[in-house]
């Protein structure tokens, strides 16, 4: 509830639901969906015309974030303080 106003029907909750993978991408992409909602005449918050591409990409975003799957583990020999780089698999 914003001000007072409660959700409209189908509005992703403030919190992540139960089973979101990834709480996180969920609260930050739940900030970007408040931040571009739309206006009476038809743009978004930001002045685009709506739905601008960052409500899309929220919505996608809290999508992901219910969707993702859990990381895999990690392999064997390979502890906390193996320095592998950013894209290692």
């Amino acid at each position: 509830m914003i001000d007072g106003v409660p959700p409209e029907p189908g509005e992703p909750p403030v919190d992540p639901p139960l089973g979101c993978a990834d709480p996180m991408l969920w609260r930050v992409a739940r900030a970007l969906h408040d931040a571009h909602r739309p206006r009476t005449d038809n743009f978004c918050e930001c002045k685009a015309f709506w739905p601008c591409p960052d409500a899309r990409l929220a919505e996608e975003a809290l999508q992901l974030a219910y969707d993702r799957p859990l990381p895999r583990a990690i392999k064997p020999g390979m502890g906390r303080g193996s320095n592998l780089g950013r894209w290692s698999a």
